[in-house]
Parts: structure tokens; C-alpha cells; sequence
């Protein structure tokens, strides 16, 4: 058996490399959020010039540990849609209440409550510790639209851990269903159905519409649990719903194709898929929300299907995003699945592998 795991480097990788990277990975995600010193993107504006706001913003600006992104001509209306569509955590506004005390009024996006209270509480200490005020001049409101312009239900983070769950899971079911191809190669089936008029394109095609209609079954599934036992609406948003859906499962199809036209055993695409699925939801957003993850950590989370998938799902669900207004997030998911097959092709045609 040591032998065996000695010569066998996917496992040794699986069984030794994997879990130090994992480990990595939420000890920075959780070394950060448990110390309160979340790298939050605040959207900030400041309403008039009354003394007191700019007094307040002052000193905001140059105690403050998080990210404040602000620009002269934004007004509240600019904070509130920059935190619903997700380019900032929380939303900072500060305008005229009194004479000396000014209005504090954090935008909030309810599936990032932990964010909100991370800036509530540090913004009021600093204020204490300046003036011994800060106790009472804060106010919270949602970024998000009214319960009838999204798919409820009041807990948001149920929303938008159907993108999450859906793409973790897509993914696997691709991998496990990609394998088959390996097996077809070693049997010398790939190579007799190569030599038809389309070659490899047409064999994979016929793998990649197989495991996208699969994806999508699999992805019914879920919504239809959100919607009978969390009370998720879905009839008025069916028709991002099966676009969502079907972009999901080809864009897992499409990474399971490529995966499998890269490895030459069983072995490998074990190893190799369960490294790439763990290590993509675990810095995409389908184990811990980006939010509370390291700045470095969250640049990177973009690069994964998870980030882009559950920005398509959550956008449709939560902020009541159109489906036409979400095209650059499915201009990525829908072209990376067609390269993704490209590219499946030619390693197969090239390599003879499929």
C-alpha cells in the first residue's frame, strides 16, 4: 500500500497537498473575520457640508481600517445601487440631523449583515473614543428592492446559496459523468468514433449536451427545495431562473470535458476534479461568503465558476436584477463553456484523448 501511494502522485496530492491548502485557505478567511478586521468595501458619501458631517467624515477617513470608495458627485440613491449590485459590502451615508450631531445611515445588503455590524461597530468606537458620541445617531436601511420585487424570503443568505450550492454540486455530478470518457479511451472506443466526418468535436459535443441536461435537472432540484420549504418565489422569475440554470450546467460540463481530456486515468480525474471543485468553491463563494475573505483572497475568488454563478442566481433572486441587465455575468459563464469545450476538442483530436 505505500508502495502504491508512493507511485501514485495524484494521491499523494489529494492526500497531502489538498487538505494544507484548504487549511490555508479558511484559516485566512477565518483568522481575518474573527478578529472584526474584515477587508470591507465601503460605498461612502457625505450629504451637504453642515460642520458636523464634515467633522465626522474626517475623521471617518483617516481612523477608518476598511476600503472607502466615494466619489464627490454620488449621492444616496449612487451608495444604495453600489451595494446592490454587490461592488461594495456596505453603504456609509452621512448627512444633517443637528446642529452637532449628525445622521449616520448604513446601507446594508441583508445576506451581509455581519458586515454591516463589522463597520457599525467600528465607526462607533471611533466615535467614542474622538467625542463620547456615536451611540445613538445610526440608522440601517436595505440595498435591496421591496419583498415584491424579489423572490423572498426575509433571510436573503437562502438565495443566495442556491447559486452556491447549485455550481458545487454541477460540478462534481460533471466530473463523475466526464469519466466515462477515460474508460472509452482506454477500450479503444475513442479512437473508432474519432474517425467519423466531425472527429472529436461531434463525440464531446454529444458528452456536453448529455451532462447539461443532467446540470439542469440537478439545478431544478434545488430551486424546487428553496421554493417549498423556504418559501424562494420562482414563477416570476423563471425565465432568469432556466437561463441561470442552463449556463451553470454547461459551464460545469464544459470544465468536466476539459478536466477529462487532460487526464489519463481514473485516478488523475479523481484527484484532479476533487482538487479543482474544493478549491474553487472554497475561494468562489459556495463554502463562506467572499465578504468575509481576505482582499487578496476575494481577487481571486473571480477568476472561479462559483463567483460568476452566484452572482447570476443571487442578482436574479435577491436583487431583483432583469435578465438583460445580467448580461456581462452571462456573456462570461455561456462563453467560458464554449471554450472550455473548444478547447476539449482539440486536446482530444491532438492527444487522442476524450
Amino acid at each position: 500500500m505505500g508502495l502504491r501511494l508512493w507511485r501514485d502522485k495524484g494521491a499523494l496530492v489529494l492526500a497531502f497537498v489538498l487538505p494544507g491548502v484548504i487549511f490555508a485557505i479558511f484559516a485566512a478567511i477565518f483568522s481575518t473575520a474573527s478578529g472584526g478586521s474584515l477587508d470591507l468595501r465601503v460605498a461612502f458619501a457625505a450629504i451637504g457640508d453642515d460642520p458636523a458631517v464634515t467633522a465626522i467624515t474626517e475623521t471617518l477617513r483617516d481612523e477608518t481600517t476598511f476600503d472607502i470608495v466615494e466619489y464627490e458627485s454620488w449621492s444616496g440613491e449612487d451608495v444604495k445601487e453600489q451595494v446592490k449590485l454587490g461592488q461594495a459590502d456596505v453603504g456609509l451615508l452621512i448627512s444633517p440631523q443637528s446642529a452637532a450631531l449628525p445622521l449616520l445611515t448604513i446601507v446594508e445588503d441583508p445576506s451581509r449583515k455581519v458586515a454591516a455590524t463589522v463597520v457599525k461597530g467600528q465607526i462607533r468606537q471611533i466615535l467614542a473614543d474622538k467625542s463620547g458620541t456615536g451611540q445613538d445617531i445610526f440608522t440601517t436601511i436595505s440595498a435591496l428592492p421591496e419583498t415584491s420585487n424579489v423572490a423572498g424570503p426575509a433571510d436573503k443568505s437562502v438565495t443566495y446559496y442556491i447559486g452556491a450550492t447549485a455550481i458545487l454540486f454541477l460540478m462534481f455530478a460533471a466530473m463523475q459523468g466526464a469519466s466515462i470518457s477515460i474508460d472509452e479511451r482506454r477500450s479503444g472506443i475513442s479512437e473508432r468514433l474519432m474517425v467519423g466526418p466531425s472527429g472529436a468535436l461531434a463525440m464531446l459535443t454529444g458528452k456536453f449536451l448529455f451532462l447539461t441536461s443532467i446540470g439542469v435537472l440537478q439545478a431544478i432540484v434545488i430551486i424546487a427545495v428553496a421554493n417549498l420549504f423556504f418559501g424562494v418565489r420562482i414563477l416570476p422569475f423563471l425565465e432568469g431562473l432556466v437561463v441561470a440554470s442552463l449556463g451553470t450546467a454547461m459551464l460545469a460540463a464544459g470544465l468536466a470535458l476539459f478536466t477529462a481530456a487532460l487526464c489519463a486515468t481514473q485516478t488523475q480525474m479523481h484527484t484532479i476534479s476533487t482538487f479543482l471543485v474544493l478549491l474553487f468553491s472554497a475561494v468562489g463563494g459556495s463554502m463562506v461568503p467572499r465578504f468575509m475573505m481576505p482582499g487578496w483572497l476575494q481577487s481571486l475568488g473571480i477568476a472561479t465558476p462559483n463567483y460568476w454563478v452566484i452572482e447570476a442566481y443571487y442578482g436574479l433572486l435577491a436583487r431583483g436584477q432583469s435578465v438583460l441587465s445580467l448580461w456581462p455575468v452571462w456573456s462570461v459563464i455561456f462563453i467560458s463553456a464554449f471554450v472550455l469545450l473548444g478547447l476539449s476538442s482539440i486536446l482530444s483530436h491532438k492527444m487522442m484523448r476524450v
